[in-house]
């Protein structure tokens, strides 16, 4: 089974989507910084999805070095929100 590009724009979009009600619906602002990283994950396979199908000149491995460069700002994006909570949390 081969998976078109169009797959894979409408698998990142729902990704980003998730992320932004994730992120617009809860009221403090740890709990919505738990939809960034789904965000990212959504920018991420859209820019390996785009790489993938992207014109034969060009590198397949720049989708893949961007979306490892997008989980690793999710991550420490992560990082931050739980330093946050804790820090308020012993208040």
């Amino acid at each position: 089974m081969s998976v078109g590009l169009v797959a894979v724009l409408f698998v990142a979009g729902g990704l980003v989507a998730a992320g932004m009600f994730a992120a617009a619906w809860r009221r403090d602002l740890t709990a919505a910084l738990a939809g960034v990283p789904l965000m990212f994950a959504g920018a991420g396979a859209a820019f390996v999805g785009i790489a993938r199908f992207a014109a034969a000149g060009s590198s397949i491995a720049f989708g893949q070095e961007f979306a490892v460069l997008l989980a690793i700002a999710a991550v420490a994006l992560v990082a931050l929100g739980l330093g946050i909570a804790g820090r308020e949390g012993s208040r």
